[in-house]
């Protein structure tokens, strides 16, 4: 079997899901779960003794924060790894490096080959068979066991800075096992996973700020304010921590993330000249307002809340002015505010496709609502794909060459349709 059907079996033996669990028991049970992987590995830990960590968390735009960071940063001359989640096609997608190359004089940004990827997992083996008997927290999660690979593929390579994106909230997060970082960066404050770290935006301000290091260095976005803002200067007090706030970017919002990297990159004594240089040519992570066709303009974006999708709108804007129709293409898990994500999109688009992402671990949006409410809000009968292919192959069945194609509402479907338009370029 390979490595990674390997590692998602796993999920079928008994062991407490953190994103399930997380309000119910005492969350440090997590951490510890995750700890005990990493002292088992325990090359992992002097190599995090060496290496330079930037620690990122936030609702919105740590992912692209962490990619520009890493171009910066490789443009600067460093070896850089970067651990983000989730994946969009392939699990090799969550462990990236990129480096200068000094022939080309340029940067090359790399997932993981997957024979490193294989022979790493076949080398945990061990590790995982002894949590069964002699761990008290349990079998290590497939997040925990894929970061603590991330770690050991970043060590083989000697990056000399580190970059971790949080899975989820930060206090409790698998990737807070590291004791130190150089910098904690918290990008913005919402609602999302309310569920498991809210209800309140003070109490999501709270699990977040939990990564910021004693006598460290943090640094926050330029729209965190009020209480959450108050709550993440008192834990960064607690903990003698130096705050920095990243000044209001001069094009607001669309400008965020571009403005946390920038603001970020010159505390760490990164000239303006490579700053730009890495802003400008940065790798994007892939479903992040991913272009993968023109004539008809077909767009995936992971977006999966209703921050992140006024910032789509936002991106979406020169598209709607030189396009005709607008096509969309939505699902969504059934965590999250379908409801204010679709009240923000329907009215940008003449036609909507309705359907689901097909990961097994990972509950859909009722889909009957949804129709239900496009219909009544909107007075449109959107169309219904149980396949996400079926609704992308019929949507670009229908477009003309200038029209527009949204898929959005989910990582996980954004996997499916990629693969589906490389091998169907043409339906």
């Amino acid at each position: 079997m390979n490595a990674p059907l390997f590692l998602e079996s796993l999920s079928n033996l008994p062991n407490a899901d953190y994103m399930l669990s997380l309000r119910e028991r005492n969350p440090s049970y997590f951490l510890k779960r995750a700890q005990w992987l990493l002292q088992e590995k325990s090359e992992i830990s002097k190599f995090l003794r060496k290496t330079k960590i930037i620690h990122i968390t936030g609702t919105s735009g740590k992912g692209t924060v962490g990619a520009l960071l890493q171009s910066i940063l490789a443009h600067a001359g460093y070896t850089v790894g970067f651990y983000n989640s989730p994946h969009v096609g392939d699990v090799y997608e969550r462990i990236r490096v990129s480096k200068p190359d000094i022939h080309k004089n340029a940067v090359s940004t790399e997932i993981i080959p997957p024979h490193a990827f294989e022979s790493l997992a076949q080398g945990l083996k061990p590790e995982l068979v002894k949590s069964i008997t002699e761990s008290p927290y349990g079998l290590p999660s497939y997040f925990d066991i894929l970061f603590v690979l991330g770690l050991l593929y970043f060590k083989k390579i000697r990056a000399h800075w580190t970059i971790i994106e949080v899975g989820c909230g930060g206090r409790y997060d698998s990737t807070n096992i590291i004791k130190t970082s150089d910098l904690s960066l918290i990008t913005t404050i919402g609602d999302d996973h309310a569920h498991l770290i809210g209800p309140r935006l003070t109490d999501i301000a709270y699990e977040k700020a939990g990564i910021i290091k004693p006598r460290g260095v943090v640094v926050v976005g330029p729209y965190i304010k009020g209480k959450a803002l108050s709550l993440i200067k008192q834990e960064a007090d607690k903990k003698k921590a130096v705050l920095y706030q990243t000044p209001m970017p001069k094009k607001g919002r669309p400008d965020e993330n571009f403005a946390i990297a920038s603001f970020t990159a010159k505390l760490l004594k990164i000239n303006n000249a490579i700053i730009e240089q890495g802003i400008r040519q940065y790798t994007p992570l892939p479903g992040r307002f991913e272009i993968i066709a023109e004539n008809p303009t077909i767009i995936l974006d992971g977006a999966h809340n209703k921050d992140k999708m006024r910032y789509l709108i936002d991106a979406l804007e020169p598209f709607f002015k030189r396009t005709d129709r607008k096509f969309l293409i939505f699902a969504a898990t059934g965590t999250k505010d379908w409801r204010a994500m679709l009240s923000l999109l329907f009215p940008c688009f003449d036609k909507i496709y309705l359907t689901r992402h097909t990961v097994r671990e990972r509950k859909v949006a009722d889909m009957k609502a949804m129709y239900l409410y496009i219909k009544k809000c909107k007075k449109l009968s959107p169309l219904l794909y149980l396949d996400p292919e079926d609704a992308l192959k019929d949507a670009m069945r229908n477009a003309r060459q200038k029209d527009l194609i949204v898929a959005t509402g989910s990582l996980y479907l954004l996997g499916s349709l990629k693969k589906f338009h490389e091998k169907t370029p043409y339906c």
